[in-house]
Order: C-alpha cells, then structure tokens, then sequence
C-alpha cells in the first residue's frame, strides 16, 4: 500500500462505546477521526475532548457521510445501539466508497456471523459475546484479567490470570516445567515478557499465565482453598455483627391485630376473674372457649348480672371476627408462599456456587459460559422470560423470580457458601446495590460488576474496592479500533504499566512478518476447535490461526506504522 500521513476513520455512534473507541484511534499518530451522530452539542463536546472530530448529520444519509469524509475514509466503524442503522450507514459508505473497510456492532450474534462472512472487508461483533468472556472468566478466576474464546467464537474459554510462584512445583523450576505443572503459558514473570524457556522462576515471584480456564481453574484450587481457610475468622465475625441478627420487618397488620387480640383477651380474663371469684386459669379458659365460640358448657356467665352477658356476647362477637381475619391472613399468606415458591423464589442450599443476577444479553452469554463448568449455578431475575425457565428447569440451574437489590432476595442466594456473585443488569446504580449488599453478606466473596462506562467504573472500583469491575465500552473499544484495521483483532489487557493488544493472526499471510519486536505467541489451532498452547511460529504449518500477544507502546509512539485493509498489509 502507499504510504498515508493521516488515516481516516468514521465511527457512527452517539454512547460510550463510540468515545471509547474514539480514544483508542486517536492514541495512534497515523489516525484521524471522525465521529457522525445527529447534532448533540454535549456529545459534540465529548467527542473533541478524546481527540476527534465531530460531524453533525444522519449515519444513514448520503450528505451524513459525505460530510464525514466517506470518499477518502478507510474505515467505518458503525457503533450505534440500533443494529438496522449500523447495516445501513455501512453499506451507504460502501456505496459511495467501494474500498472502505466495514468493522459493524450487532446484537444479533447469529445475524453477525453471517454478516461477516458474505461481505467482504467486513468485520462485525457482538458487544454481548465478547464481553461476556471476560465477565464469566473473572467469576470463575477472581484473579483473571481478561477472557476470550478462541480459536472459534464457540471455543474454549481462555483468559489472562495472575499467579504468584509460590508454590513448590512452580518455584526454582524452568519456564517449560512451570508450564507443564500450570497446563498454561507463562507470558510474564515480574511484569517482563522477555523470558527464555531455560528462565529458573524465583519464589514469589509474579507470573501472568494464559490458557484454558478448565487449566487455570486447577492451579487456582489449592490457593482459593486457603485463602477461604484463612478468611473463616473474617466470616465468623460478619455472622456475628448486630446486622446479622436484626429480626425482619413484621407486616403492620399483623403487629395490630396480634395486639387487638390480646387486649381483648387480657381485658375479658381480667374481668372473669372478678366476676366468678376464681383463679386465672379458669377465667382464661373461659374467655377462649368463648372467643373461639367452642362453648363446652361446663362454665357460663351469670344470667341475672346483663354486664356478665354483655360482656361475654361482645366476646363471641369479636371472637368471631378475630378468627375470620386470621384465616384471611393464614391464607393468603399461604397463597403468597406457594406463588413464590412457583416463581421460584425459594432458599438456596447450594454451596461453592456461582449467583448471576442479570439475565439480559450479556448474562444470558455469561451463563451459557458457565454452564460448561463444574459450578453450581444460581439466576437471580425480576422477569425471566420462558425460554429462560424453560432452560433452568433443563439444565438444573437455579432460577430465582426477585429483585437481586433487595435484601429478602440476595437472603435466599446463600451468599455465605457461594463461590461468587456477578451483578449484570442494565442499570450501574442496580449493580453497585446489588455488590454492595452482596458484600455485605459475604466480604471475602468476589464480585464481578457490570459498569457501562469506563472513567464510572473505575471510579467504582477505586472507591469500593471492587477490583473486578469490568466496563463494557472500555472492553470492546480496543476490539473495535483493533478491528478497523485487521480482522482478527480481540482487545486489550495491561498489567504493571504495559499495554498488550490481543490478535488472531493466520500464518502466510504476510502478518507474522512486520510484527514489532516484544510479540508474544500464546496459542494456535491448526483446524476450527483445536487449540494448542504455542511458544512461537516454529512448526506451526500455513494457514494456521495463531493469537498473538503485541506490546501497544511502538504503535502510540510511533516508531512502527501498522495498517490493513482486507489482507493487505504495511508497517515500517
């Protein structure tokens, strides 16, 4: 390809994905952005505070992306909520410029797939998919950074975790002995990627490992064992705060008319007792068998004194009332009970499970995860839909009809025992209750929380001390900035100050080649479902796809120019 000074990019989109996303592009010196959305003088703003530029039209309208520069752009990366007008504005760009490269957000996992695989140049994602990976790899490794599917959209999930060398048959071993024992690839020790296999791992040391989950999980076992072990005096004294023991709020009705019927009693025994001159438990007697109208006969009110009778018929008469409201109460109390119990709302008596509270897109993808591991799953939704049933009663989840924000509700998770909680609904304000009420029941459990905008959810995080706190846009930014110039792009994780950019790249393609140096291989599958852990290009035959890990900083710098259209390729 020629060389360019400036790269033009058009993102369509009005929310935070399209900020984050902005960001990215313009970190890049080659890249000039520009953001179209209808006229939004606070969206406008936004957008020239991350470095772009702002074009005020319709996405979908010929004059919208002639203003954007359409005819000399690169790429269009349409980014909007409304997956119609992404379709739209795409292929009026491609219309109106036959070589631009189309990178499309879709809801429609299915519709996306078949989207990219019968229009050229094209790249399409869904936000539910990709970011979902991470979400359920947090939950199951609390000490995982990033997760991914590969080498299919379908594949195993992997991820990114921490490890400390401490144990035995880690320490004072070689790269290679360390990786067999771990079943994962050891990509940093001590924050350094620049590690030789014959590479002695000195005790403690920090490592960053990459692999299957199933793997991770099996390293991760005997640490979380004692970890829980230790964290046992933390639990007992969480059981034993005066919160723990505050009885429940008794229904204001009740309280009233328990009450009533115990004045009445306490006044009719009171003035027996006077009455016939006998003991108290005679005069009690009678006050119940007479409020209960059971009337056995054997004692009764002197007929000559009417306040004797008086009093005694205002007790049948209350009585009767009495004992109608109580079985009013009885049944519908009853009745609340079965219909909870039928929404499924009932006690939890599972341990070392998983409560995912949020069934929308990116749960229903969470869930879909998790169910391919060995972990007791519990829903937690206001408003399950069938198909969701319908799958809980298959699979053997459980399914709880409640608001996860209430504290009735996250009592019937058995938080105490679980193994952690994620909260994903729609709402941030939700999520945080949900966490925060969720933490209260159990600190030491992980919680992974769903946040839609990055600087809010890092906010949320350094303030709660929620470590696991993932935004949506700030996952799937980099993807997309990635995508608008090679296909196989998959986001982007950092650890001790340093950036890395997560790609699939396919070998003979003329990738490998212009890769800067500090690129790591983690994986390759040779065929669609084979996955293999890779310490470099040696071996691994044409055509096979590989996921590679490549330091960010020469790309922002400078010093190494990287664009793609299709399968074309240039760097310096």
């Amino acid at each position: 390809m020629p060389r360019h000074d400036s790269l033009l990019m058009i993102i369509v989109g009005g929310d935070a994905l399209a900020l984050s996303t902005a960001w990215e592009l313009c970190q890049l010196p080659d890249c000039r952005v520009v953001v179209l959305w209808p006229e939004d003088p606070e969206f406008s703003r936004a957008v020239a505070e991350v470095g772009a530029h702002f074009a005020a039209g319709r996405p979908d309208s010929r004059d919208g992306l002639k203003a954007a520069g359409v005819a000399d752009a690169m790429t269009i990366l349409a980014l909007s909520r409304d997956d119609q007008l992404n379709l739209q504005a795409a292929l009026r760009a491609r219309d109106a410029n036959p070589a631009i490269r189309i990178v499309l957000r879709q809801f429609n996992r299915t519709l996306a797939a078949k989207i990219e695989q019968n229009l050229a140049n094209c790249s399409v994602l869904s936000l539910a998919w990709h970011s979902a990976a991470t979400y359920a790899a947090a939950a199951l490794d609390s000490s995982c950074i990033r997760g991914l599917q590969f080498p299919v959209p379908d594949g195993p999930l992997t991820g990114f975790a921490m490890r400390l060398a401490e144990d035995e048959r880690i320490a004072g071993h070689n790269v290679v002995r360390a990786e067999q024992t771990l079943g994962a690839r050891i990509v940093a020790i001590n924050g350094s990627t620049n590690i030789a296999i014959e590479t002695t791992i000195p005790a403690g040391a920090r490592l960053v490992c990459y692999g299957p989950l199933q793997r991770l999980l099996a390293s991760a076992s005997r640490r979380t064992a004692i970890k829980r072990r230790l964290s046992l005096a933390g639990r007992l004294r969480t059981l034993l705060r005066p919160r723990s023991w505050r009885p429940r709020r008794i229904d204001a009705y009740i309280v009233s008319f328990i009450a009533a019927v115990l004045a009445l009693f306490a006044a009719g025994t009171e003035y027996f007792h006077n009455s016939f001159h006998s003991d108290w438990l005679t005069a009690a007697y009678f006050v119940t068998s007479t409020m209960t109208t059971t009337g056995f006969g054997d004692i009764a009110p002197d007929h000559s004194n009417p306040v004797d009778l008086w009093v005694a018929m205002v007790l049948m008469l209350l009585g009767t009332v009495f004992t109608g409201l109580f079985i009013v109460f009885a049944a519908a109390r009853l009745t609340r009970s079965h219909w909870v119990r039928m929404q499924g709302l009932r006690p939890v008596h599972r341990r070392g499970h998983i409560v995912v509270c949020g069934s929308g897109s990116i749960g229903t993808g969470v869930i879909n995860l998790l169910l391919g591991f060995d972990k007791p799953l519990v829903v937690v939704e206001a408003n399950p839909d069938a198909a969701l049933v319908e799958r809980a009663r298959e699979q053997g989840f459980d399914l709880l009809t409640g608001d996860a924000s209430r504290d009735d509700t996250l009592d019937l998770c058995n938080l105490g025992a679980a193994h952690s909680l994620l909260a994903l609904t729609n709402v941030d304000t939700l999520n945080l209750e949900i966490a925060l009420g969720a933490r209260a029941r159990n600190p030491d459990m992980p919680i992974v929380l769903r946040i839609a905008e990055a600087a809010f959810a890092e906010s949320i995080a350094r303030h709660f001390d929620f470590q696991t706190t993932f935004s949506v846009a700030a996952l799937a930014g980099p993807v997309f900035a990635g995508l608008s110039r090679l296909p196989g792009a998959r986001g982007r994780f950092a650890f001790d100050g340093e950036e890395f950019a997560i790609g699939e790249i396919e070998l003979g393609g003329g990738v490998e080649e212009h890769l800067p140096p500090g690129t790591v291989v983690l994986a390759a599958a040779d065929s669609p479902g084979e996955f293999v852990l890779a310490r470099g290009f040696a071996g691994l035959g044409r055509g096979t796809r590989v996921l590679v890990m490549v330091p960010i900083a020469p790309y922002r710098d400078g010093s190494v120019r990287f664009a793609a259209v299709g399968e074309r390729v240039y760097a310096d």
